[in-house]
């Protein structure tokens, strides 16, 4: 999404999913970070993730067991890239301000990320992809009996024209600190031409958390898969309309540390090919007001009679 000014696009979406609003595993580790998508960017301009939207990369050691950690900057190969994406020309362009770290049981490593874009032309109207693999390594004197690995993805686009100086956001309030829960939802049994309430059938409300320590104004929209940073779930089929997903709320204040409960309602028409088919919708909480809006997903998966 680019929003204008004075001819040139100076806002920034930034998106967080979590590989949508969980964290990702593998055995004993985890991460919150599994894909970012920033838009919009400049070139010639150092980008900190932390200044745009305090996020940075996390990795914890679940297990029992210290571990060495080690995280690297790579090209996704072509069966990963997303949405259009082509791989980052150079992976210098990404910078870790720690790649290596000593880890004890539940102990959890932090590392900055920095993106550069160097100032040619060339760079300009472009969307990259570069991968970040959170792995174990061998401990010192001994031998790696099981190796642990994770991926996380950085999607972000290129403006096709150059801003002014004065003109470039590249420090925010903007927070990723935020949560939907659940963070998947399973609407079944939805009869067409008729309004589906979760609540009423299966007691589930949507709740939206504040975890920042200030006060945010908050939105919520109905997305297609197509339409956002997701992927497709397999064996459901893209929604056909994300407006047949709505809320008895759609933007709210929420206080630091705030919680609220907002119902889901799913409408869809009467309609024969809908009926026997298996949809994915996508819930996109996200802050507004902000040059840079930082935001969650959820999924929701509706089953039609």
């Amino acid at each position: 999404m680019k929003i204008a000014s004075n001819g040139f696009a100076t806002t920034w979406l930034f998106i967080l999913t979590l590989v949508v609003a969980t964290a990702v595993q593998a055995r004993g580790l985890s991460t919150s970070l599994g894909e970012v998508v920033v838009e919009n960017l400049q070139v010639g301009q150092i980008y900190s993730l932390k200044q745009l939207a305090n996020l940075r990369l996390s990795v914890a050691n679940n297990s029992d067991d210290s571990v060495a950690l080690r995280m690297d900057v790579l090209l996704p190969d072509s069966s990963e890239l997303k949405k259009g994406s082509r791989p980052i020309p150079d992976v210098l362009w990404l910078k870790l301000s720690q790649n290596t770290f000593a880890l004890g049981p539940n102990e959890i490593a932090l590392s900055d990320i920095t993106l550069s874009i160097p100032d040619e032309n060339r760079y300009l109207g472009k969307k990259y992809q570069v991968t970040i693999w959170s792995h174990t390594v061998a401990l010192a004197g001994r031998a790696l009996s099981l190796g642990l690995g994770l991926k996380s993805r950085i999607i972000f686009t290129t403006d096709t024209v150059r801003a002014p100086a004065n003109e470039i956001v590249k420090s925010s309030d903007a927070s990723v600190e935020l949560a939907l829960q659940p963070e998947k939802m399973f609407l079944d049994d939805i009869e067409p031409g008729k309004t589906y309430d979760p609540e009423a059938r299966k007691g589930s409300v949507l709740t939206v958390s504040n975890h920042s320590g200030h006060e945010q104004l908050l939105r919520l929209r109905g997305l297609t898969v197509s339409n956002s940073a997701t992927t497709l779930t397999k064996g459901y089929e893209d929604a056909p309309d994300a407006s047949f997903l709505r809320f008895s709320e759609d933007e709210f204040v929420l206080p630091p540390f705030g919680t609220k409960e907002v119902k889901v309602f799913l409408d869809f028409p009467q309609r024969t090919e809908y009926c026997g088919k298996r949809f994915m919708f996508v819930i996109h909480a996200f802050v507004a007001g902000e040059k840079v809006s930082a935001g969650v997903y959820s999924r929701v998966y509706a089953s039609i009679k």
